[in-house]
């Protein structure tokens, strides 16, 4: 039995992987140089923008390659995004909620966890005050750059079924919606960038059997896929445990 068109393409996706593992590597780097250096970083860029012509469009996972970004339009981007991840640190230690926002470094990009202490009331899906405020914020690191933004909602296992929500996964839904609406008006990115779903209960970070551990699963995570943020992030905070390989779309 012959191979599907699928399976012949399978190594598309590994080697675009490594790539994006690639180009990550220089992105971080080109933070740390200056000068002559940067020249090198430059020619590295321009061999890519030249040579990935010959992937996939869905797997060029890398802005820079797919826009054509200049080197000198690379660093001015990668510097601004700095700033706008150390205002947005700044704040959530200013507003005493960074224990409610976690960041965490991607493959391919930045994964923001919301509380859902900070997000919504219990078996509701109507954004609190906070929640608000934060994503304001979240707005601002966004910019005005169009980057793929993917919204999952996560609750626990406790069953809920009323006039709003038949399961949980309705609830995470709607949650998920709840914060796409909100990100994309606050952001003012074409609606097409953004992605919600939901996987209700059913992709757990703790257990159920208690209190906390059913705390902690209730969150929303909010990926941002894209290379700069994720270099700009990585050069501004310290991060010490490994970065996990993991895509929202396919997990």
């Amino acid at each position: 039995m012959g191979k599907s068109e699928g399976d012949s393409q399978g190594w598309l996706v590994t080697y675009s992987d490594l790539v994006t593992l690639i180009l990550t590597f220089f992105v971080l780097l080109y933070t740390m140089t200056s000068g002559v250096e940067k020249t090198s970083f430059n020619s590295f860029i321009q061999y890519f923008q030249k040579n990935a012509g010959f992937l996939p469009e869905s797997q060029a996972a890398v802005e820079s390659i797919e826009n054509k970004i200049e080197p000198e339009q690379l660093e001015q981007m990668m510097e601004e995004q700095m700033e706008r991840w150390e205002a947005f640190a700044d704040f959530l230690h200013e507003q005493d909620v960074a224990s409610e926002v976690d960041i965490q470094l991607l493959q391919d990009g930045v994964k923001i966890t919301l509380s859902d202490s900070l997000t919504f009331e219990s078996g509701s899906s109507e954004l609190l005050p906070e929640a608000k405020i934060v994503l304001e914020q979240v707005a601002e690191v966004l910019g005005e750059r169009e980057i793929d933004i993917e919204v999952q909602g996560h609750t626990d296992n406790v069953p809920i079924s009323n006039m709003l929500f038949q399961s949980n996964w309705h609830l995470g839904a709607a949650r998920s919606v709840s914060v796409v609406q909100y990100l994309q008006a606050q952001a003012d990115i074409n609606p097409q960038y953004f992605k919600a779903s939901s996987f209700g209960e059913y992709r757990p970070v703790s257990e159920n059997e208690t209190t906390d551990g059913r705390r902690k699963n209730r969150r929303v995570e909010i990926y941002l896929k894209d290379l700069i943020a994720r270099g700009a992030l990585e050069a501004v905070l310290p991060f010490d445990e490994p970065i996990p390989v993991y895509n929202p779309s396919t997990n």
